[in-house]
């Protein structure tokens, strides 16, 4: 429970370092697209207040020059084409002045003060001078245009280059504020990365300690759990081989009793020959106990050749195969070895035969197939049957000791078998697998890994020369 409750901490935790450097990461690209858009956007404002006060500074020095066309025209028309010069001009500069209010710095606004003042006076004193022009009074008009017109312009002029120096300074500011406040944010962002990344560490460490404790743990449970278990299968052995001893006389003094003369009576005789015939089964009972508690150890002996092995058996089975209307077939290839003792392979070959014959008996063209080769780097023993086959819930139950299928019931057997038999080919490093579908019988596979013939040297030098099949029936 407090293991559970940890990790769910300790993914908690994770969950949050992952989150907090998501949002870090999403709130400095945020940031960085708003600075960069909002120096763009500076920029943008003060090229635009850049051209409006160059603008303004030409529509003061056109304004100049059309009040001096007007006064040197000699004929109304050039007159009246210098008045709409004027008025256009004068239009054209108080749309600047409008335009450059928008968005104004708050340290300019004394200083456009100053020069939009200058403009309008420059405005009034352009039409002072045309009103005197208009009346004929040329040598007044250039009188106001040189005394008051004209220095009005250069003073104009001069707080344009004011304005303009003052917009750069501003501009400047602003930027830097902006770079400034960039800085903090990223140096914030960056430590709380560095935080982030800190706490991940730590979970990290944290969460390693936690797994080898647990790692620790799980060894030695595993270690006690193969105590116990090693303890078992030979409390097991030790209680089978006690059953047994007193088995075999107690089933020998029923033999004697039910054959002495003494004992005529029919009923009593039935009764011995069933307590027989009990004691027998419960013999073989013990007997294959006792073989599935010792299938979990490895045997040492040398390799045997695995059609030798599997030949034995069924010179055996040959006889209860005939007795039962089933064909075995044989295909055995010669000079494949396993590091498993002769023994051993006849006794899985024994189990998985006699299996495969005795659930095929009683079907019309009962056949097993029986084939032991290499493939790749395996020995491979496997038994086909055409018998009725089993379903996917037998299946999922079929290495379960003293299990036995319902379609079984009635034949003979302890349910230990196929367990005996896996424990068995597990404990030699091999592998068990049966495959089946009602109707369709079954084929079981046995690999292990192979070894190279002992007395071949063309099998130490070539793994993949073919394996000669030989097939009877």
């Amino acid at each position: 429970m407090n293991g559970s409750l940890s990790f769910r901490r300790y993914r908690a935790a994770f969950f949050f370092v992952v989150a907090l450097l998501a949002a870090v990461t999403a709130f400095t690209l945020w940031n960085e697209l708003r600075t960069n858009a909002r120096i763009d956007e500076l920029f943008g404002a003060a090229l635009e207040r850049e051209a409006l006060i160059a603008r303004i500074r030409v529509d003061a020095a056109v304004l100049e020059n059309t009040v001096d066309d007007h006064i040197r025209a000699t004929d109304d028309d050039a007159r009246q084409l210098a008045d709409a010069r004027m008025e256009e001009t004068l239009a054209d500069a108080k749309e600047a002045r409008l335009a450059y209010t928008q968005g104004l710095p708050e340290g300019e606004k004394e200083l456009w003060k100053r020069f939009d003042e200058t403009a309008r006076a420059l405005a009034q004193s352009a039409r002072v001078a045309l009103r005197f022009s208009n009346r004929r009074e040329a040598e007044r008009a250039r009188q106001h245009l040189e005394a008051e017109l004209r220095p009005i312009a250069e003073q104009l002029n001069a707080l344009a280059g004011e304005l303009a120096h003052k917009d750069a300074q501003e501009t400047r500011a602003l930027l830097h504020r902006r770079e400034s406040l960039r800085t903090k944010t990223t140096f914030v962002g960056a430590l709380v990365a560095l935080s982030a990344v800190a706490l991940a560490v730590a979970v990290g460490t944290s969460m390693v300690r936690v797994l080898r404790r647990q790692e620790h743990t799980i060894q030695q449970q595993l270690a006690e759990l193969d105590r116990r278990n090693h303890e078992l299968d030979a409390f097991a052995s030790r209680v089978a081989h006690d059953l047994v001893s007193p088995l075999s006389p107690l089933r020998g003094y029923l033999t004697l009793i039910r054959r002495s003369e003494s004992v005529t009576d029919p009923d009593v005789k039935e009764m011995l020959s069933d307590a027989e015939t009990s004691a027998t089964r419960m013999a073989e009972l013990v007997e294959a106990l006792l073989r599935f508690c010792r299938a979990g150890k490895r045997s040492e002996g040398p390799p045997c050749e695995l059609d030798t092995a599997v030949s034995a058996i069924l010179l055996e089975q040959d006889q209860v195969a005939a007795l039962n209307g089933v064909l075995i077939e044989r295909k055995l290839a010669r000079q494949v070895s396993v590091d498993v003792p002769a023994q051993l392979v006849q006794s899985i070959a024994q189990n998985l035969i006699s299996n495969a014959v005795k659930y095929s008996a009683g079907r019309p063209g009962a056949r097993v197939v029986v084939y032991a080769g290499r493939e790749g780097d395996e020995a491979v023993l496997e038994v086909t049957d055409n018998g009725p086959g089993m379903t996917e819930a037998v299946l999922a139950r079929l290495y379960q000791p003293f299990f036995r299928a319902p379609e079984a019931r009635g034949l003979p057997g302890q349910g230990l078998g196929l367990a005996t038999t896996k424990r068995l080919v597990e404990a030699h490093g091999g592998t068990l697998r049966v495959r089946s579908a009602p109707g369709s019988g079954t084929t079981a596979t046995v690999r292990f890994p192979s070894v190279d013939h002992p007395r071949s040297e063309a099998a130490r030098s070539q793994k993949t020369v073919p394996a000669e099949l030989v097939s009877a029936r």
